[in-house]
């Protein structure tokens, strides 16, 4: 009994606790892209918007920019466990949506 129960412990942490926390891993970090580009768009608006500019302003929106691009590729290489499974399991892919 305590061999079958370490194998259904082993079996859990591979199936779900690894699967669960890689989903809420690319949860996480498609927030905080989403917040850089929110950033980096209010910043465009300050430099764009006002008639001198503003170099700070751009650079924060780099800044911003780089913030964002660098969390994508984790984001896309967790997310192509279920977006590239033959069979794909709809409620995984749920997890991989911004979260409310």
């Amino acid at each position: 009994t305590a061999d079958r129960n370490r194998a259904f412990d082993l079996t859990q942490c591979v199936v779900a606790d690894v699967t669960n926390a890689a989903a809420y891993i690319v949860r996480a970090i498609l927030q905080i892209r989403s917040a850089a580009w929110i950033s980096q768009f209010t910043s465009l608006a300050v430099s764009d918007c006002w008639d001198k500019g503003s170099q700070k302003a751009l650079c924060a929106a780099d800044i911003s920019d780089m913030v964002a691009a660098v969390t994508n590729g984790p984001a896309a290489g967790i997310a192509t466990t279920s977006d590239c499974a033959d069979l794909p399991d709809p409620l995984e892919e749920e997890k991989h949506l911004p979260m409310d």
